[in-house]
């Protein structure tokens, strides 16, 4: 906690970072507006007022106001902030003392306004939603689910602390303890990890899952689940779950699969970043220090690209030829589920070993323009498919009159290469504009040893 409020008191003493109590309507002037209520918005001008969007029009019909404080975004262009559905708020690192706290201001300098943690501890999570709910704080709003509910014999589920029920009244007690801590939705794992082990794990057993979303459902909350099998999916929409929180990776999905989809309104987070590591590890950290290159996060993106690292995680993950041999049927899978018109939302796994926190978000982005979705459907992605999965598209996910002012400002069109994401000039949560390079001069990585012991 220590560290969270020095980079805290840091980010108030830049000054320029954090405006806001300086002036409470801002003008964010010349930029083209992308992501809006219709097409894109050339040489736009964005009202803000307090934590809201005022008026967002062309500047020739879009009065500034005189007491505002100017953004001069000339030749830049504007879009929602992005949205990290699956994220941990690690560092992506061996290293066990994670302070996911003091990481928050890293994934707003890259533009991640918005996340949802679907496997932490509850002390975690309870700590979390109050530092990020604050209209000022330099962190994203935070969404979670609490830890995961999981079996018995799952080390990684149940690492937060996650529930191992094993009877339909112990799948509803946990659902109940979890709503009592105000969580956003349940995670459950559906997945007995042959995709990427040896060891197989144990699947919960049909009634208790079946248990597990009714209760859920009955008490308001919506039910994601881990599962990136084709089968076992179709076990958890069958059952009524609401979306999945990886893609398909084992089989081409079928007709069932889709209208499964259809019919519980689900979404779909293919976290292809995740994948592509399990894959191929040194191919994967390769391509993400090169991301990386020149920024704050550079020591820790190298750091996971050494050889002690790529053997560790070999030692536990030793089934990885399956997931790179079926990484063509992922992608292909995300491809026909877009075009199935099921919901697609960015998630990453982001923390997950070797997928470096807010670089690899931005990477998937373009991983999901390379799976066949145009920039801007890769963008809804992150914006506005994401505020729907919880709930929020009349408060967040578009430039418009009304929503939050969580917005990014970019040097260069997203459109025209998605890549053009990393170009980040400002980033605006709640009206606070925040400057990527002072959220990041806080920033110190010290690489764990990774060599595993004899």
């Amino acid at each position: 906690m220590k560290m969270l409020h020095a980079v805290l008191l840091a980010g108030l003493a830049l000054g320029a970072t954090v405006p806001a109590a300086a002036q409470e309507v801002k003008a964010i002037t010349g930029a083209t507006v992308i992501g809006g209520a219709g097409a894109p918005i050339p040489d736009a001008v964005i009202i803000i007022e307090g934590t809201r969007i005022a008026r967002v029009g062309p500047r020739t019909t879009t009065t500034v106001p005189a007491n505002a404080t100017v953004i001069d975004a000339r030749g830049k262009f504007v879009i929602p902030g992005l949205a990290d559905m699956h994220n941990h708020l690690e560092d992506g690192s061996f290293s066990f003392q994670q302070n996911v706290k003091a990481n928050l201001p890293v994934l707003l300098a890259y533009g991640v306004t918005t996340v949802l943690d679907p496997s932490v501890s509850l002390k975690d999570f309870a700590e979390v939603k109050a530092i990020a709910s604050a209209d000022a704080a330099p962190a994203p709003r935070f969404f979670g689910t609490g830890p995961m509910i999981t079996v018995k014999g799952d080390t990684l589920g149940a690492a937060g602390g996650g529930p191992t029920p094993e009877t339909a009244a112990d799948a509803r007690a946990a659902v109940t303890r979890l709503k009592s801590a105000s969580v956003d939705a349940i995670k459950v794992s559906r997945d007995d990890l042959t995709w990427a082990s040896t060891r197989r794990v144990a699947l919960m057993s049909l009634d208790v899952l079946n248990a597990l979303v009714d209760e859920a459902h009955r008490q308001g909350l919506k039910v994601y689940a881990h599962a990136p099998l084709l089968d076992q999916a179709k076990e958890f929409l069958r059952a009524g779950g609401d979306g999945l929180m990886h893609g398909i990776l084992d089989k081409p999905i079928d007709q069932e699969f889709i209208d499964l989809m259809l019919r519980n309104r689900a979404v779909y987070v293919p976290t292809l970043a995740m994948f592509e590591d399990v894959g191929d590890v040194k191919a994967w950290t390769a391509r993400q220090a090169t991301h990386a290159e020149g920024s704050a996060l550079a020591p820790l993106a190298d750091s996971v690209k050494g050889p002690d690292f790529s053997r560790l995680f070999l030692s536990f993950l030793d089934n990885t030829e399956f997931t790179r041999s079926h990484l063509v049927t992922l992608r292909s899978n995300l491809k026909r589920v877009f075009d199935a018109s099921i919901p697609v939302v960015m998630g990453t796994d982001s923390g997950f070993f070797g997928v470096v926190m807010g670089a690899s978000s931005q990477m998937e982005l373009a991983m999901m323009v390379e799976a066949g979705l145009t920039p801007e459907n890769a963008l809804r992605a992150a914006t506005i498919n994401a505020a729907r999965m919880i709930g929020r598209e009349k408060e967040a996910g578009s430039v418009e009159a009304g929503k939050l002012a969580d917005l990014v400002i970019l040097d260069a069109n997203p459109l025209d290469d998605i890549r053009n994401v990393r170009r980040i000039f400002r980033v605006v949560k709640a009206g606070t504009v925040f400057d990527p390079a002072q959220l990041l001069s806080t920033f110190r990585f010290s690489a764990p040893p990774t060599r595993p012991t004899n």
